[in-house]
């Protein structure tokens, strides 16, 4: 009897003190995560604001968009094809592919297709702008502007954004606009971190200490770990195709 008090014992202490520990570990993680955030952490640790305006322009970028096997199969039963019909498949590459990669066994299940272009634009934007096959778009427009290129630093990431072509440029800012050579995103905020936005936030507080007139516009935040999943995505995407001068040169992410 005194043996099983004591293990009972034994246990309730051995689960108090794992408990006690796991809530004294947090704060100290936190510490050291602040500590050591310059040397490891991403720049955009604290999430990025973005949000898409919808304006289709990233559909209008000179450059090729290559779809993976899978995706090709995605878009034909979206588009109604069937894929047991030779002739069906046919129709679908004389209509929307202008180049493929199909791989040294011949089998074209297995190809990489290179969609066309339509008026300077991607062959699937429709006449409003807007993408025709937008539940099963490509992964190289789904993770767009999370690209590793975009994201390797806070000076690529201002460099994509762009003002709306109602906005005026102000002279010696380096502020742009969308075209079809440099591209570019109106959904990037100037590339402002959380951070960046609080202590923009902050300035806008005078001496007494109330709030001045502020943009009600709401900030939409993109968290870290989306921003590293789109990412990742993109460049395991990417790495997948098989030609490599094309990877160097029309397709670079």
């Amino acid at each position: 009897m005194r043996k099983t008090m004591t293990n009972g014992v034994l246990f309730f202490s051995i689960f108090i003190l794992t408990d006690y520990c796991h809530a004294l570990a947090k704060p100290i993680l936190r510490r050291i995560r602040s500590t050591i955030a310059p040397f490891s952490l991403p720049w955009y640790e604290n999430g990025l604001e973005f949000s898409c305006t919808g304006c289709g322009k990233c559909c209008k970028v000179d450059g090729d968009v290559w779809l993976a096997p899978e995706e090709v199969d995605n878009i034909v039963n979206h588009l109604g094809y069937n894929q047991s019909n030779a002739s069906s498949i046919n129709d679908f590459r004389q209509k929307y592919v202008r180049a493929e990669v199909t791989p040294a066994d011949g089998d074209q299940s297995q190809s990489w297709m290179c969609l066309k272009r339509k008026e300077g634009a991607c062959v699937f934007l429709d006449p409003i702008g807007k993408c025709s096959i937008y539940d099963v778009r490509p992964v190289q427009c789904s993770t767009y502007p999370f690209w590793p290129s975009l994201l390797k630093s806070q000076q690529a990431w201002e460099e994509e954004s762009v003002h709306p072509d109602d906005i005026s440029i102000r002279e010696g800012t380096g502020e742009r606009h969308w075209s079809p050579e440099l591209g570019g995103c109106e959904g990037i905020s100037a590339g402002r971190t959380i951070d960046s936005e609080r202590q923009l936030f902050d300035k806008n507080i005078d001496s007494a200490g109330s709030l001045l007139d502020l943009d009600d516009e709401e900030v939409s935040i993109v968290e870290r770990q989306e921003i590293v999943s789109k990412m990742k995505a993109a460049k395991k995407h990417w790495k997948r195709f098989p030609v490599q001068e094309i990877k160097e040169s029309t397709w670079y992410l």
